[in-house]
């Protein structure tokens, strides 16, 4: 009996079954992630009031997880506690960040702090810490100056009430504690700063609308 010939090794099919697969699995990715329930994706959150928190100051010597409890956060007492209720008065910009995995992070913190300084005046700034080893993150703040308050989430608990699915995060929040906008990713201060003053004219508009005929507001504060 003749030997068959062996048919030669088709490469290209194999190729072009393995990108296929790629791009299946890209594709499924990308519809879990946008249905994931992660902020700064879509329209998770927008509109609704964030929940209240404290965690204790990192460069504080309180030690102990974040307090979630809807009913007790707000009443938290202590000067080494970051309480965010405190900071529902004004225009609020939150910034979620760690450097495990993610070390473009400290980076983006001075961003962060640098627009904060500008804007001080008109906006609150609160920067939240995820799980990192509590004395590299104070190294951290001292190293660079940093004058955000910096609360310390040691278990993650307020990371997860926020569904925050990425470093940095940063939250647009107006007076009242209602999430106006946030986003996933790297900045810069011209483009941070465009967002905090968007965020500052919204609120004053509004306030502009709310005041009684002929009478009109004055301005939000010095700065900026």
């Amino acid at each position: 009996m003749k030997d068959r010939a062996k048919k030669p090794f088709n490469y290209m099919l194999v190729v072009g079954v393995a990108m296929a697969v790629v791009i299946l699995i890209a594709f499924v990715n990308m519809l879990r992630t946008s249905e994931s329930g992660t902020v700064g994706i879509g329209d998770v959150g927008l509109g609704e009031k964030v929940a209240p928190f404290a965690v204790p100051l990192a460069l504080s010597g309180l030690d102990g997880d974040a307090n979630v409890d809807p009913d007790q956060a707000c009443s938290v007492e202590g000067d080494d506690v970051l309480r965010i209720c405190d900071y529902f008065r004004r225009p609020l910009v939150m910034s979620f960040w760690f450097t495990k995995g993610a070390s473009s992070c400290i980076d983006q913190q001075d961003v962060f702090d640098q627009v904060a300084r500008q804007y001080r005046r008109r906006a609150g700034f609160v920067s939240i810490n995820v799980r990192d080893d509590r004395d590299r993150v104070r190294d951290l703040i001292r190293e660079h100056g940093w004058k955000v308050p910096v609360g310390y989430d040691r278990d993650g608990a307020v990371s997860n009430e926020y569904r925050v699915g990425g470093c940095p995060t940063f939250l647009f929040i107006r007076p009242g504690g209602v999430l106006e906008s946030a986003e996933i990713g790297s900045t810069d201060t011209e483009k941070l700063g465009a967002q905090v003053r968007s965020l500052i004219d919204g609120e004053s508009e509004e306030a502009k609308q709310e005041a009684p005929q002929g009478q009109t507001t004055g301005p939000a504060g010095a700065g900026g």
